[in-house]
């Protein structure tokens, strides 16, 4: 077993540590009392349960809907933060003859300088 294999099976029992506390922390916060929680990783992989909200009856409606609610909320998000292409290409455009415009005034001003330095022995 190579040294990469056995860590990714480490994260992969930490993170099954971290769901099975969650579990219990939603059923105590439920009052549905303790969940049952894996002893030890298995080889296999394990498909989490689908987030079902409380009080609603688990299976597959539910899974969408949740699924559906959580990818609006992300499409929500990212929208928030879109901007238009165009637009975009317009303002690198203008920063790169910005840095240009400054980069030969910096080369211009360094030649002044050098020449009055020169000139000045």
């Amino acid at each position: 077993m190579t040294d990469r294999q056995k860590e990714l099976q480490r994260q992969r029992a930490l993170v099954q540590e971290q769901l099975a506390w969650l579990d219990r922390e939603i059923a105590r916060e439920a009052g549905t009392g303790p969940v049952a929680t894996p002893a030890a990783p298995t080889a296999t992989p394990v498909t989490p349960p689908a987030m079902v909200p409380p009080g609603a009856p688990p299976g597959p409606a539910s899974s969408r809907e949740a699924a559906a609610r959580a990818e609006a909320e992300a499409e929500a998000m990212m929208a928030e933060y879109r901007r238009d292409p165009e637009s975009l290409q317009s303002s690198v455009k203008k920063g790169c003859i910005l840095y240009f415009i400054g980069a030969f005034a910096l080369l211009a001003l360094g030649l002044v300088a050098w020449y009055f330095l020169q000139r000045g022995r």
